[in-house]
C-alpha cells in the first residue's frame, strides 16, 4: 500500500480550509501553518454569498451546473463532520433596475436558456443562492485541523524551505512530498515563488447593519446585495478598490454602502460593524491552481469573490492531481502560465 503524501500547506483562509479537509479526508499527512496576526484575510470579511448566475444578461456563472451540484452536498456534508451549522440555502431576488431594463430582459427570456430564474413583474428569483458563515466555518475547521493535523500559528519564511529535489522538501527539521500555498492576495506581495502571476487584487468593505425595515427571508441583489444574518441583522456590500489594501474602513467606501443601502429602500438602521477584506482576485477571473511544472511547490489561490462554490470543487481537484495524478482543468492550472515558471 502506497504510503500517505506528507503535505505542508501554508494559509488557512477559506480556500486552504476547504483544501486543508479535502487533504485530510484523503489520508493525506497534513502540516499547516498560518499566521492570521500578520496577514488579515479576505475570508473573514466575506459575505459567503453563493449564486449561480451573474452579470446583467443574466448568464450561468463558469461552471454553474458543476459547481452547485457540488456544494448543496459538500457544505452539509462537512456541517456533520463539524457540528456547526454554516450552509444557508436562501432565495435571492434581482428587481429590475427600471423599466428599460426589465423590457430589455424579457425581450431576451427565450434566449436565457437555463433552469435557475423565475421570473415575475418585478424582477427575477434566482434558484440554488444562499451564503456560508465563513468566519464561523473557518473556526469550526481550525479545531477541526488541530486535532486531526499538526498546526503552527505563526509566519513562514520562505527563505527556510530547502528544496532536496523536486518533490522532496524540508522546513523546520520535517520533511515534505508536497508544499501548497494558499495566502490569498499576500502571495502577490510576498511568495516568490507565485508573486509574479497576475493577480488582481480588489479591497471589499460591507456593513454589517441592524434593521427593521428590510425582510428576512430572501437575500436582495440590487447594485450591491442585503444578506439577512438573522435577528434582524443584514450584511450589506460590497465596495470595491484595486489601490488601498490596507486593513482600515475607509470614507469613501462608507458612503458608497450607505448610498446602497438608500437603494434598498433603508431609511433606519444602525451600523453594527464594518468589515475589511481584500479578494484574491486574478486578471483571467479564473483561479490559480496546481504545481509549478516539474516541481511539487503548488497554489491554491486566486477565488476573488466566488471562493465559497469554487473552492471545493477545485480543491477535489487538486487532491485528485496529487493522488492519481489526474489533470487539473487547462483555465486554471498554473501550467496557463508555464512561461513565467524556469523549470
Amino acid at each position: 500500500m502506497p504510503k500517505s503524501p506528507k503535505i505542508l500547506l501554508i494559509g488557512q483562509g477559506l480556500a486552504g480550509s476547504i483544501l486543508g479537509f479535502e487533504l485530510l479526508n484523503a489520508n493525506c499527512e497534513l502540516t499547516i501553518y498560518n499566521s492570521p496576526t500578520i496577514f488579515f484575510t479576505s475570508s473573514i470579511a466575506a459575505g459567503g454569498l453563493f449564486n449561480p448566475v451573474t452579470g446583467r444578461k443574466l448568464e450561468k456563472t463558469w461552471l454553474a451546473d458543476e459547481l452547485f451540484e457540488l456544494i448543496f452536498s459538500f457544505y452539509p456534508s462537512l456541517e456533520k463532520v463539524l457540528g456547526k451549522n454554516v450552509f444557508h440555502p436562501m432565495p435571492l431576488f434581482r428587481p429590475f433596475a427600471n423599466d428599460e431594463m426589465k423590457d430589455w430582459l424579457l425581450e431576451r427570456k427565450s434566449q436565457i436558456d437555463h433552469p435557475y430564474l423565475d421570473w415575475t413583474e418585478e424582477g427575477v428569483w434566482i434558484k440554488k443562492t444562499g451564503w456560508v458563515e465563513v468566519d464561523k466555518l473557518i473556526e469550526a475547521l481550525a479545531v477541526y485541523f488541530y486535532q486531526q493535523a499538526k498546526v503552527f500559528e505563526k509566519p513562514f519564511v520562505y527563505e527556510n524551505l530547502i528544496e532536496f529535489d523536486a518533490n522532496q522538501f524540508e522546513y523546520e527539521s520535517e520533511f515534505y512530498d508536497y508544499v501548497i500555498f494558499s495566502e490569498g492576495f499576500h502571495a502577490q506581495q510576498n511568495n516568490p515563488y507565485f508573486k509574479h502571476l497576475c493577480f488582481l487584487p480588489a479591497k471589499g468593505e460591507l456593513m454589517k447593519i441592524k434593521s427593521n425595515e428590510a425582510s428576512e427571508d430572501y437575500i436582495v441583489n440590487k447594485n450591491g446585495f442585503l444578506l439577512p444574518i438573522g435577528d434582524k441583522m443584514f450584511k450589506l456590500g460590497a465596495t470595491y478598490s484595486w489601490k488601498d489594501f490596507s486593513q482600515v474602513p475607509s470614507e469613501t467606501a462608507l458612503e458608497d454602502l450607505q448610498k446602497k443601502a438608500e437603494l434598498f429602500g433603508l431609511k433606519e438602521y444602525q451600523i453594527v460593524e464594518l468589515l475589511v477584506g481584500v479578494r484574491p482576485a486574478t486578471q483571467d477571473r479564473r483561479p490559480f491552481v496546481g504545481f509549478i511544472p516539474g516541481k511539487n511547490i503548488g497554489i491554491f489561490n486566486g477565488f476573488g469573490s466566488k471562493g465559497v462554490s469554487l473552492a471545493p470543487y477545485f480543491a477535489k481537484e487538486l487532491v485528485e492531481n496529487i493522488l492519481h495524478q489526474k489533470e487539473i482543468n487547462p483555465e486554471v492550472s498554473i501550467h496557463r502560465f508555464s512561461h513565467l515558471f524556469s523549470v
